[in-house]
């Protein structure tokens, strides 16, 4: 681990140690919380939409209710695996998902996108499995590398060269946020096995520009800009979803309208039920409601992080750290763009929005953690 990383309390909460031989019980009580409001509000945000369009308003909560049943399966096999294991198949897993990048975008578009693949009857997104497999791969070859990475050239373009190839193919599905995202993950775990911040400041200044001109070559991403910044200017337009998303919040004041009487999911803020699903839950729960699940996002970070801390080896430390990051920057950008502060993405809250996809692969990620925790050091080794 670098010497940049110091093991030091933070406010005294490093002393509390909930961990046991099967990993760390605060954080699966927090994942378990939040998958349990998740179906609630997956519920009570799509009631209406699933009533008007399906004549059955549990359609979205039955299909998020499968997927919920599937990624937990996930989640056990993960979490039984040890996570040492996984570094013997990282780089046919990350092939194996690269060729689906590749595949799904030779497929017919929906919506004007090559997103996603049908498998089975189901719908997945493979940008969100590839970011997984990236990670975990990631994680095995700058822990085997570290001191070359740290002092070579060579080493780090290599490392660069990894986390391009899945985000290049992710922006031409197109899906900017999320190559952002997994862009963002793999800097972080290459940071941390001793990647010189020189070198990154270099990457990333060199990264901007191109970054920009990618993005306003969609004319929807560039009508976001402005939307941000004023969105009264086009309050049926770019700013509808930013000003409709305010008001779920604002009318939701202390102690919100009450379960299941959110007034905005009838049709008046668009994906109630998936990348606004906060704005629903703040109306109908208000403040209050709003906060604690905030404070079950930050327990859930402070516990993964100190699972990552606690990591028996370079290997743990950087996979629990990347695969802790890409949740985590999810979390922030969905709470963002809900609160008006980010220019709107698209992307889900994780474990609480409707979805696939992101869900089976956050507990997958949740899982290593959970195993990782199981592998880490006790209290008096640290």
């Amino acid at each position: 681990m670098p010497k940049r990383i110091q093991k030091r309390p933070i406010l005294g909460l490093d002393e509390i140690d909930l961990h046991s031989r099967h990993g760390d019980a605060l954080f699966l009580v927090a994942l378990g919380s939040l998958c349990a409001i998740g179906l609630l509000m997956v519920f009570s945000s799509s009631s209406y939409r699933a009533q008007a369009a399906y004549g059955d308003p549990f359609y979205f909560l039955k299909s998020h209710a499968l997927r919920l049943v599937l990624g937990t399966i996930l989640f056990f096999a993960a979490y039984r695996l040890d996570y040492h294991r996984l570094r013997r198949w990282s780089r046919w897993g990350l092939a194996v998902w690269m060729v689906m990048l590749l595949f799904v975008l030779v497929l017919p578009s929906r919506n004007g996108t090559h997103r996603w693949l049908e498998i089975f009857g189901f719908s997945i997104q493979p940008a969100e499995f590839a970011r997984v497999a990236l990670l975990i791969y990631l994680a095995d070859w700058c822990s085997r590398h570290a001191n070359r990475l740290e002092k070579t050239w060579s080493a780090y373009i290599s490392a660069l060269a990894m986390i391009l190839a899945p985000v290049a193919l992710v922006v031409i599905e197109p899906s900017y946020s999320e190559a952002l995202m997994i862009a963002a993950s793999g800097a972080l775990v290459i940071f941390l096995a001793g990647a010189q911040i020189k070198k990154l400041a270099l990457t990333a200044a060199a990264a901007l520009p191109v970054g920009l001109v990618v993005a306003l070559l969609k004319e929807y991403r560039v009508d976001r800009i402005p939307a941000f910044f004023n969105p009264e200017a086009d309050p049926r337009g770019a700013g509808y979803h930013i000003l409709q998303s305010l008001i779920a919040v604002g009318s939701g004041r202390l102690w919100g309208l009450g379960p299941g009487m959110s007034g905005q999911k009838m049709g008046f803020l668009p994906e109630a039920h998936c990348d606004f699903i906060y704005s629903i839950l703040c109306e109908e729960i208000g403040f209050i409601g709003g906060a604690l699940l905030l404070i079950l996002f930050l327990v859930f970070f402070w516990r993964g992080a100190r699972v990552a801390l606690k990591a028996p080896d370079q290997f743990g430390f950087l996979l629990a750290s990347g695969l802790m990051a890409s949740i985590v920057l999810f979390i922030m950008v969905n709470l963002s763009v809900t609160l008006g502060l980010m220019p709107v993405t698209g992307l889900p809250l994780p474990f609480v929005s409707y979805g696939g996809s992101a869900l089976i692969a956050n507990l997958i990620c949740c899982g290593i953690i959970m195993n990782i925790s199981r592998h880490a050091q006790s209290p008096e080794a640290i």
